[in-house]
C-alpha cells in the first residue's frame, strides 16, 4: 500500500470550540477575580473567533472590572455590532459610560436596550443607576479658590484617627466604608468611645483630631469627584463600596435651621430646581447640608473693610446681635431676622459668582467648639477676638463693628473700673496710654459720617443674603 508508511493527516481544528474552551478559562478566572489574566485569555479566544459578540461582552467585563473604562466601551460597541439586541453588551456599554461621565449617552444606551428587552431587570435597575449618577452630578461641591476657601481656616471640624493620624473608616452592616467629620465634639468623642468598646486594639490606639473645615471640604469633595459613581453602583446595583467622607452638623443647629426655615414664606423653585419640602415633611433626617445663619442687614467693620458674617451656630449670631443692641451703634432694627442657608449653596454661589459680592462674606465658627482646638489653631482675627471674650470684649466688639477710637477708649475704661480697684486704675490707664480724662468725658454722638457696621438696613445693597 503506496500510504502505508506516511503519517495520518491531522484533523482539522474547530476554531469555535477553542475559543469556547478559552472562554471559559477565562469565565474562571473572572470568578477568582483576576481580571488581567481573564483579559488575555478573551483575547485569545477573540483570535480563534472574531465574529462571538459573547467574547467581546466578555471581555468588556474583565476590562470593567480592571477599572479600564474606555476599553471596555470599544469591547462593548463592538458586541453591539455582532449582535444589536444582546442585553448584555448595552449593560456593557452602559456602564462604561457611566464611569466615564458620560451619563447621557448611558441613559440613551439602557434605553436603546430595554427597546429590544422591555420590562428586563438587569436594564431597568442600571437605567436608574445612570439617572441617579447624572442627578448626583449636579449636586457635587463646588468649591471657590484657594483665597475664598482659606476663610474657612478659622473653623475646627473633628474626626476619629488611628495612631498614625489617618482618617478612622466605620464599616457599616451594608457594607459602606465612612469617615465622619463632625461639627459638635461630643458626637466625635460618642464615636470614639463605640469603637473603643467594638475594637479595643483599634480604640486604645484612636484619637479625635481637630481639622481646618477647608481642609476636609477639599479632601470629601477629591473623594467624591473620584467615587461618586462607584458608590451609587454599590448601592443600587450591587458591588464592593469606596472610601467616603461625610459630614455631620450640630444636631442643635439643625433643628433651629429647620425651626427657622418653617418661618420663612415658602419660595417658588427655579427652573430645573426640585420642588422645596413642605413644612411636614421637613425633618432632621432628610434636611441636606450644613447650616448657616445670616441676620439680615449685620456687617461688621474690621480694619477698614465691611463684612457680613455668616453663623455657624445662631447662638453667636444672636449674641452678636445682643452685643450690637447694648452698644447702641447705628441704627440696629428692633428685631433679628435670621436667614437660613446651607454652607454648601453658599460655597457654590462663591464660586460661580462673577461680580465679587461674596468678597466681603466671612465665616463665624461654633464658639462652643473652640474650646476643643489648640491655641495653635488657624484662627482669623475676628475669631481670635471671639476666642478669649473676658478681656476688653466690649471694646474688640467695637473696633469690629467701626467705633471711633473714643468709643474704643471709653468701653476699655469701663471695663477696667469694674475689674480693678481705684488705686491700681491710674496704673492701668497709662499702661494702655488712655488720658485720665477720658473717664470724665460725656459720650459723644457717633461719627454720622462713619460707615458703621452694625445692622443698617441698606435699600440698594449689594451683599449677599443666604438662600435658604
Amino acid at each position: 500500500a503506496g500510504g502505508a508508511g506516511k503519517a495520518a493527516a491531522a484533523a482539522p481544528v474547530d476554531k469555535k470550540q477553542v475559543a469556547n474552551d478559552l472562554k471559559e478559562a477565562g469565565n474562571a478566572l473572572m470568578q477568582k477575580g483576576q481580571y488581567q489574566k481573564a483579559t488575555k485569555m478573551y483575547t485569545r479566544a477573540i483570535e480563534e473567533d472574531d465574529s462571538n459578540a459573547v467574547l467581546y461582552a466578555n471581555r468588556s467585563a474583565a476590562l470593567f472590572s480592571s477599572k479600564l473604562y474606555a476599553a471596555s466601551l470599544a469591547d462593548a460597541e463592538k458586541a453591539l455590532e455582532l449582535d444589536c439586541a444582546w442585553w448584555k453588551a448595552y449593560k456593557r456599554k452602559a456602564m462604561s459610560l457611566a464611569h466615564l461621565r458620560r451619563f447621557d449617552e448611558s441613559i440613551r444606551t439602557f434605553e436603546e436596550g430595554l427597546e429590544f428587552n422591555p420590562d428586563h431587570e438587569e436594564l431597568t435597575k442600571g437605567l436608574e443607576f445612570a439617572r441617579a449618577c447624572l442627578d448626583q452630578s449636579l449636586h457635587l461641591y463646588v468649591l471657590p479658590n484657594a483665597k475664598m476657601m482659606a476663610r474657612l481656616d478659622g473653623l475646627p471640624v473633628f474626626l476619629v484617627a488611628d495612631g498614625a493620624g489617618q482618617p478612622f473608616f466605620v464599616t457599616y452592616e451594608d457594607g459602606q466604608q465612612i469617615c465622619t467629620f463632625y461639627f459638635d465634639h461630643a458626637e466625635a468623642v460618642s464615636t470614639l468611645e463605640w469603637i473603643c468598646e467594638e475594637n479595643p486594639s483599634l480604640g486604645n490606639n484612636a484619637k479625635i483630631v481637630p481639622i481646618g473645615l477647608h481642609q476636609a471640604l477639599n479632601l470629601a469633595k477629591e473623594t467624591q469627584a473620584q467615587q461618586y459613581v462607584e458608590e451609587l453602583q454599590a448601592i443600587m446595583i450591587g458591588g464592593p463600596f469606596p472610601l467616603t467622607f461625610q459630614f455631620r452638623p450640630e444636631l442643635k443647629q439643625v433643628e433651629f435651621a429647620i425651626e427657622q426655615l418653617k418661618k420663612m414664606p415658602p419660595e417658588e423653585p427655579k427652573e430645573g430646581e426640585e420642588p422645596m419640602l413642605s413644612d411636614e415633611e421637613l425633618t432632621v433626617e432628610n434636611f441636606n447640608g450644613i447650616p448657616v445663619f445670616q441676620a439680615k442687614g449685620l456687617t461688621l467693620l474690621q480694619d477698614a473693610n465691611q463684612y457680613v458674617p455668616l453663623f455657624l451656630a445662631r447662638h453667636d449670631l444672636e449674641s452678636s446681635w445682643e452685643q450690637l443692641q447694648e452698644m447702641g451703634i447705628g441704627e440696629i432694627p428692633p428685631t433679628c431676622e435670621i436667614d437660613v442657608g446651607t454652607l454648601e449653596d453658599v460655597l457654590r454661589r462663591m464660586a460661580e459668582s462673577e461680580t465679587g459680592e461674596f468678597d466681603s462674606v466671612i465665616f463665624v465658627p461654633n464658639s462652643d467648639m473652640r474650646q476643643h482646638v489648640p491655641d495653635e489653631f488657624p484662627m482669623d482675627e475676628l475669631t481670635k477676638s471671639q476666642k478669649n471674650p473676658q478681656r476688653f470684649a466690649a471694646a474688640k466688639a467695637i473696633k469690629m463693628a467701626g467705633g471711633t477710637p473714643e468709643d474704643i477708649r471709653k468701653a476699655i475704661v469701663k471695663e477696667i473700673a469694674k475689674s480693678v480697684d481705684k488705686q491700681k486704675y491710674g496704673e492701668v490707664l497709662q499702661r494702655h496710654n488712655i488720658p485720665l480724662s477720658a473717664s470724665s468725658k460725656k459720650p459723644e454722638a457717633a461719627n454720622e459720617d462713619s460707615n458703621h457696621a452694625t445692622g443698617d438696613k441698606a435699600e440698594n445693597s449689594s451683599k449677599p443674603e443666604v438662600a435658604a
